[in-house]
């Protein structure tokens, strides 16, 4: 089976696409960062959501669920680590915040390298899989099940989801902080 030019497409628009919401995040985690709560508040939901969908997965096992716990606590740890080196900032424009960019960067590099891994070393068994369930379909075995079972990864993403659902909430309870003490001189106030 030979790839065709509809599935390289494909394939690029999805690499370009998973390339620039890399690049939204690396960025994110540089300078200055207006404080949008909303935004912060959505994000926290979805990284949850998706964790309660993993944990919910035919696929769970001891072994996932006990990857999944100690992900999450690392994230926590850190995400405490990183709240406690951010600088908030209150102006006349709004509330702002300066987050430690080695530790955002790491979590999300961690993550991505691992699913980078895990993408290249499995879609070959994913093909062969796809090829093998093709010919015996009495094998039930689907082409993503060795994807799906793997503890690690699921350790590591409940790390980064641990580390910015955390992270979130303790820019938001620090920032209510930095709020209530701002001076009403019209400057800045830093706050960490």
């Amino acid at each position: 089976m030979h790839p065709s030019i509809a599935n390289i497409g494909n394939t690029l628009l999805i690499a370009a696409l998973v390339l620039f919401v890399l690049y939204r995040r690396f960025q994110r985690n540089f300078g200055r960062q207006p404080l949008r709560k909303n935004r912060m508040i959505f994000r926290m939901l979805v990284l949850g959501g998706f964790c309660l969908v993993l944990l919910l997965s035919p696929y769970a096992s001891t072994k996932s669920f006990a990857a999944a716990v100690l992900g999450a606590v690392i994230g926590l740890g850190l995400a405490q680590y990183a709240t406690a080196r951010t600088l908030f900032e209150v102006t006349p424009e709004g509330r702002f915040f300066t987050p430690n960019a080695y530790i955002g960067m790491t979590v999300t590099a961690l993550f991505i390298g691992r699913l980078i891994y895990r993408f290249v070393v499995l879609y070959p068994m994913i093909h062969a899989g796809v090829r093998q369930s093709a010919q015996n379909p009495a094998l039930g075995m689907g082409a993503f099940t060795r994807y799906e079972r793997s503890p690690l990864t699921l350790g590591i993403y409940f790390l980064l989801a641990g580390y910015y659902i955390f992270y979130y909430a303790g820019i938001l309870i620090k920032s209510r902080e930095a709020h209530v003490g701002s001076g009403d001189n019209g400057r800045s106030k830093f706050i960490r």
